[in-house]
């Protein structure tokens, strides 16, 4: 492994690594950065089995296959067609009862972990919440605050990823999570952290370990449209609830949108006319429609409650 000098970023990562390579370890792996980085790390110390999920001609199994011929491992591909998305992703809901937006991140990671030959199952969760990787953090101006994300997705995971390694009988591995991980990113600003284009720090120490630049400059796409699965699922949409929600003026309603567009994308259209917010909620089912407007409703006051601190 060659590259310029290690940051205390890039040796917490190698360490939080090799402490989960007791034995083989199957990677959910997209080939951007974060994932590809573990992969990398892992193959010095234990055999690695890579498989990467989508739809055919993906952004995800694309960038997969590239990036595992860069680090010189196989990869296995899993592509899913339209009848296999809705049946898995109908499986996914009942068996976590996950929200609509997060069955459409959530999917590659299940077909990951339900065709993992290894019992460790290694993922890049929690790297863009630690490093600043969504683009809500480069263009929010305030409110921007890493460590209470950390803490959040820490609380969701035994819910999520967790449960899912535990239905297929795998052991879940998260570095970026780590302890040492999360501290060694706090020697430097949210600002530091995030850069111009996110995850700056992550992005230096994977250089100085000896990833190539190829990987290392690769802008993020998030699991659901990288993957190809949100599109599928949105084909599916037959139920809908519109939504006209008054605030006290229109620049409150333009901040909350803001706010929550990201977390809904996809499963929610909002428009702001004056000081409302128009809102058209979308699912497959009467249920997931009462769980995305229940989801939906619980953002909008979450993001309300943030802007009258």
């Amino acid at each position: 492994m060659s590259g310029g000098k290690k940051s205390d970023i890039g040796i917490a990562i190698q360490n939080a690594v090799e402490k989960n390579c007791n034995r083989s370890v199957t990677v959910s792996f997209s080939g951007g950065i974060d994932s590809t980085l573990l992969a990398f790390l892992a193959k010095e110390h234990t055999d690695v089995e890579l498989i990467a999920v989508g739809v055919k001609n993906s952004h995800d199994i694309k960038a997969a296959k590239s990036a595992a011929k860069l680090i010189n491992l196989s990869l296995t591909v899993k592509e899913l067609n339209d009848e296999e998305i809705i049946t898995e992703s109908s499986i996914l809901q009942k068996r976590l009862n996950l929200t609509q937006f997060e069955i459409g991140f959530m999917l590659p990671f299940w077909i990951a972990a339900k065709n993992a030959k290894n019992k460790i199952l290694m993922c890049g969760q929690g790297a863009d919440e630690v490093f600043g990787g969504y683009a809500r953090f480069r263009e929010a101006k305030n409110d921007i605050n890493l460590d209470m994300e950390t803490k959040s997705l820490l609380k969701i995971i035994p819910k999520r990823e967790l449960k899912i390694a535990e239905i297929f009988g795998l052991e879940l591995s998260c570095p970026y999570l780590s302890e040492e991980v999360i501290q060694a990113s706090k020697l430097y600003s949210q600002k530091e952290n995030i850069g111009v284009v996110g995850k700056e720090k992550l992005r230096e120490a994977a250089r100085h370990l000896g990833l190539s630049k190829e990987i290392t400059d690769r802008r993020k796409k998030a699991a659901q449209y990288g993957s190809g699965v949100q599109k599928v699922l949105k084909k599916k949409i037959k139920y809908e609830i519109n939504f006209e929600i008054p605030f006290e003026s229109r620049k409150i309603a333009e901040a909350i949108k803001r706010a929550t567009d990201p977390e809904n994308h996809g499963w929610v259209e909002s428009t702001i006319n004056k000081n409302i917010m128009k809102a058209k909620v979308k699912a497959q089912n009467m249920g997931s429609l009462r769980e995305a407007a229940e989801d939906f409703m619980a953002c909008i006051s979450v993001a309300e409650n943030i802007l009258k601190k």
